[in-house]
């Protein structure tokens, strides 16, 4: 048997082949100094270093937005900026004028006081941009020194799935697709850049792997599947037939749904599903239409905030929501309101000391510090409307006095458009329900909004006290937790008693297995990635909801979630054709 290691889905796909780690030999630069008749040429070859590297990576950027398109091609914005930033720069002219060092150690010697200090952070998402740090480092020493590749200690004359401790964003650009199957890196985030462009490109990835590169030889090999987050090493011959079957069934599955995309999600009793898609990026409102969505569920607005060292101004948010409601009309558009905080902390936020973020300063409690942030968005959306159905989510609100000010907000924001003569619209107000406080009150919040959205990942990591994001407390991340399932059921409860319409948006909404039992517990709206739309429609159709709401019932008083998901596997094999269902949901020898 194969040894697996869970870390974080980045990019689907299922790939096999043998490892090539890519060590990056570490980066070097001697201590050398200048005389002071040679500090002016010094200024001088920094200066040319560094305009030649934004050049470069101009170039990146034309090429990526060629590519992949404008959106992904912003990821080198960051970049740009930082070879603008006159504390960068300054800095190191300071160290080159005062102490009379080179271009490239001065250069340098900076690079590692900003590296050092956003470390220090601990915010994943600030984390993350210590990769495009690296890429600007790369980028001005190429023209002052010598810089090393990868030591190519393998011949990859074969496809091969590259294994590294991190990939920064060009670096993931520069990759030769016939040659590299898929990535799989020790660090890293979802949200990263280069995670970003694996999945514009189509490349299978998992990071967050923690020391794989450390673990796995050249040559030895691998199977790394994208959708789970989890790779094996040297898989056994069963173990390969096994993702080999999977591989297989899903591409043969793809193809059969293609004849589902004009039907209804209407099950075979006659209850009619909404299906809504979950969206990262404007540009994935194209795949949304292309599964014939009834709408978009859940557009999430952190990528507005990557890398950024200033708030989004109004205008760039406006003409992003534009788009996906453009791309989405007449259908309805879901805007989820900035959710930053915990693992998601751009740069122009203050530093907090925080020793546990997900309790801290998380979404509308980041609104308080930084009132500004979003009423922009507020105004943006309000604008985008009336090109189209928008609707407005927040996220992590707990109190009846949080909804009245953020109705405060937005009725301020719509006396100034209309003030100002800017054509906008009415939004409905929604809340997440994502703690158990919120759930708990859910009956109170409805008479106050428009909507609800269910956020499974987060309630059940409020729920049970674990950390979504830590790959090693992956086992405790249980869906099927009993005490999770009664507030599931009690949240739908309320939203009914209340009228208020309920959607699930987690990830659990775009698990088959999960969605039958969000399904029995009553839940009528599921929002999914685009991908999961069609195998989720042909699910709902092949299932008597009746049926499905029995055997959950029946399924509520067990004593643990292990007991409920494989009691559900087995007795829904006499309700669904479980052939519909993913091979994720059947327990393998791996999980």
């Amino acid at each position: 048997m194969g040894v697996m290691v869970q870390g974080i889905p980045a990019a689907p796909g299922i790939v096999i082949g043998p490892a090539f780690v890519a060590r990056w030999p570490r980066l070097e630069v001697p201590h050398a100094t200048v005389g002071p008749d040679e500090i002016e040429a010094e200024v001088a070859r920094f200066q040319a270093a560094r305009q030649l590297a934004k050049e470069r990576t101009s170039g990146l950027r034309e090429q990526v937005e060629s590519r992949l398109g404008s959106v992904q091609a912003k990821i080198f914005d960051p970049q740009l900026m930082m070879l603008e930033d006159p504390d960068l720069i300054e800095g190191t002219l300071t160290y080159i004028c005062d102490s009379f060092l080179t271009a490239e150690r001065a250069f340098s010697l900076r690079v590692l006081e900003f590296r050092s200090r956003w470390l220090d952070a601990t915010h994943a998402r600030v984390m993350d941009r210590v990769a495009d740090l690296l890429d600007v480092q790369l980028r001005v020493l190429e023209t002052l020194i010598d810089i090393p590749g990868p030591e190519f200690a393998v011949d990859v004359d074969d496809p091969v799935i590259l294994v590294a401790h991190e990939l920064t964003p060009s670096r993931m650009v520069d990759l030769d697709r016939s040659r590299v199957l898929g990535v799989a890196t020790d660090a890293g985030t979802r949200t990263s850049h280069a995670a970003i462009l694996a999945r514009s490109i189509g490349l299978p990835c998992v990071v967050g792997l923690g020391d794989l590169s450390y673990r796995v030889e050249n040559g030895v090999e691998i199977i790394l599947d994208g959708r789970r987050g989890k790779v094996l090493i040297a898989p056994s011959e069963s173990e390969k037939r096994w993702f080999h079957d999977r591989d297989a069934r899903a591409k043969q599955a793809e193809k059969q749904l293609e004849g589902t995309i004009g039907e209804e999600a209407r099950t075979r009793d006659g209850e009619r599903i909404g299906l809504y898609a979950n969206l990262e990026l404007p540009a994935d409102a194209r795949a949304a239409v292309a599964v014939n969505a009834d709408g978009v569920g859940l557009f999430r607005t952190e990528f507005l905030v990557v890398g950024k060292t200033a708030v989004p101004a109004e205008e760039e948010q406006y003409e992003a929501f534009k788009s996906v409601v453009d791309t989405l009309a007449p259908r309805p558009v879901t805007i989820r309101t900035f959710d930053l905080g915990g693992d998601k902390f751009p740069m122009f936020l203050p530093p907090i000391a925080e020793e546990n973020p997900f309790l801290g300063w998380r979404g509308i409690r980041i609104y308080e510090m930084m009132p500004e942030l979003f009423r922009y968005q507020v105004r943006a959306a309000l604008r985008a409307a009336a090109h189209g159905q928008v609707r407005l989510l927040v996220p992590m609100v707990n109190t009846v006095d949080e909804v009245q000010r953020i109705r405060a907000v937005i009725d301020e924001a719509r006396r100034e458009l209309e003030r100002d003569g800017i054509e906008h619209a009415v939004c409905p107000l929604g809340v997440m329900l994502e703690t158990p406080a919120s759930v708990a009150i859910a009956a109170v919040l409805g008479r106050y909004v428009d909507f609800f959205s269910l956020g499974t990942n987060d309630l059940i990591q409020y729920m049970l006290a674990v950390d979504r994001g830590n790959a090693q407390l992956s086992r405790f991340f249980d869906l099927y937790h009993p005490a999770l399932l009664m507030y599931i059921r009690d949240a739908v409860a309320a939203a009914s008693a209340t009228g208020v319409p309920l959607c699930v948006c987690g990830e659990a909404a775009s698990d088959p297995l999960g969605s039958l039992l969000l399904l029995g517990l009553g839940v009528r709206s599921l929002s999914c990635t685009p991908s999961a739309i069609l195998g989720q429609k042909r699910l709902i159709r092949s299932i008597d909801l009746g049926q499905v709401e029995r055997v959950v019932s029946g399924l509520l008083d067990a004593e643990t979630g292990r007991e409920i998901r494989e009691q559900m596997v087995m007795k829904l094999g006499d309700v669904v054709d479980l052939a519909a269902v993913d091979a994720d949901n059947n327990l393998s020898p791996s999980d």
